[in-house]
């Protein structure tokens, strides 16, 4: 018991100690984009364009918007439907991978977290969805691979003291899943499933809440409690310093998080269709947040491991539950167990 406890604390350690690099290096990027002079006077617009509207508005697909026709393997790219100020950026893109089945079969978006610079991970885990009678469909987030402007970190503008700007990029993503997910029931796909981590998670949380088609959920150390993320977070040190600067506190922010808040929204699917897993020593998705918002939502699965933000456990443990919970789901093949020698390689990146 002692050895046990004593290993405990060595993982907590070395878990909090890599959160906090991470953290550093966060607080950083933040401080490298400093707000423009109009911020306060976009954001007051913004607040009063947004003010009593319905929260669907703000996920809506554009009228007159033409989907695109969708490849049947490789990478679909089309103009985002709300293109924002950076022309990298406004190029929606997704990575298709089909199962033999193909896409008739269920399909799994796959939504990586913050700053992930490798899809080596996930392009694994596309060939055990496909293993398993699955397709896979990987998810570009903004400004992160083939959306990374020139001389920045992949995901960088993500998460700059620009609160409009992160908000736009949410609002694009969310949006664009939406149009392949209706595109690809229009193929003949019957079951779709949302697989996010992180960042990942809190947009897949999203189309969560306004997109039907979605009816499987895997959020892994999602991002769900914003004004904690904004406020508290160690994380976010640099971004509360601009916001402060710009004459604006949690009061001022509380008016818009419920257009971008999961932990404000209702799932359009029951609790038996979502699986939450949380990191036991995550400071910037705490596991009492997820558990709470997993009881709030139709009393979802949820799990605890002992993990930090960044880590190599909670991707597979989530796989091997997934088909536990819903076994008839992933009868094809055999069952994916997650042996301690599989973790590292397969470790998917991003915070």
């Amino acid at each position: 018991m002692k050895q046990r406890t004593f290993l405990s604390r060595i993982d907590q350690a070395r878990a909090l100690a890599v959160d906090w690099v991470s953290f550093g290096f966060v607080n950083l990027l933040q401080a490298r984009h400093p707000l423009s002079a109009d911020f306060r006077a976009r954001w007051d617009a913004f607040t009063a364009e947004w003010s009593g509207r319905p929260v669907e508005d703000f996920y809506r697909v554009p009228d007159g918007f033409v989907p695109p026709e969708l490849p049947d393997r490789g990478r679909l790219l089309f103009p985002s439907p709300l293109p924002g100020e950076h022309d990298a950026n406004n190029r929606a893109a997704f990575d298709f991978f089909p199962c033999q089945e193909g896409w008739t079969a269920p399909t799994m978006l796959l939504a990586h977290g913050l700053m992930s610079v490798s899809d080596f991970g996930y392009r694994l885990w596309a060939r055990r969805l496909n293993a398993r009678g699955w397709n896979a469909v990987f998810v570009h987030l903004p400004y992160h691979y083939s959306r990374r402007l020139p001389w920045h970190f992949h995901g960088e503008l993500c998460i700059g003291g620009d609160m409009l700007r992160n908000a736009a990029g949410i609002r694009q993503s969310v949006v664009e899943c939406r149009i392949v997910l209706q595109q690809l029931r229009r193929k003949g796909g019957h079951l779709f499933g949302g697989w996010g981590t992180s960042y990942g998670g809190w947009i897949m949380a999203l189309l969560a809440c306004f997109e039907p088609l979605l009816q499987r959920l895997i959020l892994v150390e999602p991002i769900l409690n914003i004004d904690n993320a904004i406020w508290k977070a160690p994380s976010s040190v640099a971004l509360r310093a601009a916001m402060r600067k710009a004459g604006l506190g949690p009061d001022d922010t509380a008016t818009n998080m419920r257009l971008v808040c999961p932990g404000k929204l209702k799932p359009l699917l029951p609790g038996h269709h979502m699986l939450m897993l949380a990191g036991q020593y995550d400071q910037i998705a705490p596991p009492g947040e997820i558990e709470a918002l997993a009881r709030a939502w139709d009393n979802a699965h949820f799990a605890c491991f002992p993990q930090g933000h960044v880590g190599y456990t909670l991707m597979p443990e989530s796989f091997r539950m997934a088909q536990e919970i819903w076994g008839a789901d992933f009868a094809r093949g055999p069952s994916f167990t997650a042996p301690e020698s599989e973790l590292k390689p397969e470790a998917i990146e991003g915070v």
